[in-house]
């Protein structure tokens, strides 16, 4: 599985364009090519964002308010953008418990190439805006950066911006990240280490969040089917990218079963003729909904497995416990029946038969969400939020502003993670990704808005042998009620606090204030030039 969606394919701008060339030739198969110019130019592409932040604290440093605006460049049509500006607003302070909180979060019309979502949602947007902000409030507070936000960092008993009440079932444990992430970075050895030969090390670090809003009526379902030999069909319609979901849901389904991993078999060919409803395969939510609705359907199998069990062994449903592919008697476990006997139905010696095929059905939907209010902006928007700590080190050079990437991290409050090898490699996709946009990636644009570098030699991504030499990443696990086995979503995290903690290590190495993505050696000089002019 390669991947490679990250909410481009959450849109539609192909598909009518291929339906109304095929429809034009009576329905015959069509083709449609695009040159790699068009490609990036007219297929919709990451937002553009314009933020100003004013925050006010005491004078022990606690941020007492804090005053928002972010300006969301669209493009010429609005698409995910309306809803991009919506979950700006809705986590516009970022982790930090701010008790007054004003956001206007505007969806511009611009002569750009439009723009739709991509992993994180406005998430590293605003998180860079914030977390850019936090360190400069740090330098004129005289404050260690980590000390301001240890004193601010949200946690259980507070509010989000939209006032949804946080409680150890919605919200992880950013301050368990930030200790975490000071280690692995190894912070108390200094944030700026001066190398000689012009050379510097620098270091910085991002807190950041994000609810996966969703529609207040989001779900997913899931049917088992059980086969003679006592394997399991799971069929659902989450669809698979390449994040592991295969995986994933197979495991939760052996837990719940107590069953052999290999004996699930996942169904990823998609029909919607006869699949049950996936609401989308976006906002981090697959295992979360998907999880919920494989456990549903795991109870009505085992109840259906009990019952047929208990005219087999002449007991009650209650007597049984099922586990190891058999269904048993708990109070005597030597007594019981294999799974693939009775599977498909049990049939007495005489021949007689009872019950068929077990087949389960399972679904879950999204519980007590609400839109958001449009008067004050008060809504429970999504589920819960998953929090966390990225840190970057960098090695720069004075004399031309270039600089290597030496480390980053993450550290990664998700709730239980249920496979922590699959998780650890989707933070350092993550992170490749987070770094790209960071370091190199952005439209260059004339004074009419025409995109002067649309080819992959002009448009610059972080290549093979810029990337860190170190990807570190660890878990926090604060499991959550809700979740499967305690598992919140954690797709899109590994992307969204990188821009900032970039930022944060290249101001704190060249002694100025970087607020301008991407952090290109040129943009880094022209910063240090007006500086010193």
């Amino acid at each position: 599985m390669l991947g490679g969606a990250f909410g481009g394919k959450g849109t539609v701008q192909l598909e009518p364009l291929t339906y109304l060339a095929s429809k034009a030739v009576g329905g015959k198969l069509v083709k449609l090519e695009y040159e790699r110019e068009e490609d990036l130019i007219t297929a919709p592409c990451h937002i553009g964002i314009e933020a100003t932040i004013a925050l006010g604290v005491n004078n022990e440093g606690k941020l007492m308010a804090g005053r928002y605006t972010f300006l969301i460049d669209s493009g010429a049509y609005t698409d995910q953008a309306a809803g991009i500006t919506r979950a700006a607003a809705i986590d516009c302070t970022g982790p930090y418990e701010v008790p007054n909180v004003w956001c206007d979060s505007y969806c511009m019309y611009t002569n750009h190439p439009f723009a739709t979502s991509f992993r994180g949602y406005a998430h590293p947007e605003l998180t860079f805006a914030v977390e850019r902000t936090m360190d400069q409030l740090a330098k004129k507070l005289n404050m260690n950066p980590v000390e301001l936000r240890k004193i601010n960092v949200i946690k259980q008993g507070a509010s989000t911006p939209t006032q949804t009440y946080l409680t150890g079932n919605n919200i992880g444990d950013a301050e368990k990240c930030l200790a975490r992430a000071q280690e692995l970075i190894q912070w108390e050895d200094g944030q700026r280490i001066e190398l000689g030969n012009n050379k510097i090390i620098a270091k910085g670090l991002s807190l950041f969040w994000k609810t996966s809003t969703t529609a207040t009526n989001a779900q997913a379902g899931a049917i088992l089917t059980f086969e003679s030999d006592g394997s399991v069909n799971l069929n659902c319609a989450a669809i698979e990218l390449g994040q592991g979901t295969k995986t994933i849901l197979a495991q939760i389904l052996a837990e719940r079963l107590n069953m052999d991993f290999q004996k699930i078999h996942v169904t990823m060919e998609l029909n919607t003729q006869y699949d049950p409803h996936q609401w989308r395969t976006v906002a981090s939510s697959t295992t979360f909904l998907a999880g919920r609705a494989v456990l549903a359907a795991a109870d009505d199998a085992i109840s259906q497995l009990k019952r047929t069990a208990s005219i087999a062994l002449q007991c009650t449903v209650d007597d049984l416990e099922v586990g190891g592919n058999r269904v048993y008697l708990k109070a005597n476990p030597e007594y019981g029946v294999q799974i693939q006997d009775i599977a498909m139905g049990y049939k007495f010696p005489n021949g007689h038969a009872v019950e068929g095929q077990v087949v389960g059905h399972g679904r879950y939907i999204q519980r007590h969400l609400t839109p958001m209010d449009q008067e004050t902006g008060f809504g429970k928007p999504g589920p819960w939020w998953s929090v966390g700590v990225q840190g970057v080190e960098v090695e720069w050079d004075s004399r031309d502003c270039s600089y290597k990437i030496l480390k980053a991290v993450t550290v990664l409050d998700g709730g239980t993670i249920i496979n922590p090898a699959m998780a650890t490699q989707q933070m350092r996709g993550g992170m490749y990704l987070g770094l790209s946009f960071a370091s190199s990636e952005g439209y260059v644009f004339d004074e009419e808005g025409i995109v002067l570098n649309p080819q992959l030699r002009t448009y610059q991504m972080l290549r093979f042998g810029e990337e860190p030499c170190q990807y570190l990443v660890d878990f926090i696990e604060s499991p959550s009620a809700d979740g499967p086995y305690g598992a919140r979503g954690i797709g899109e995290y590994g992307v969204i606090g990188v821009p900032a903690a970039l930022a944060n290590a290249l101001s704190t190495a060249a002694k100025v204030e970087l607020s301008t993505l991407p952090l290109t050696p040129e943009t880094i000089w022209r910063v240090r030039r007006e500086g010193e002019i």
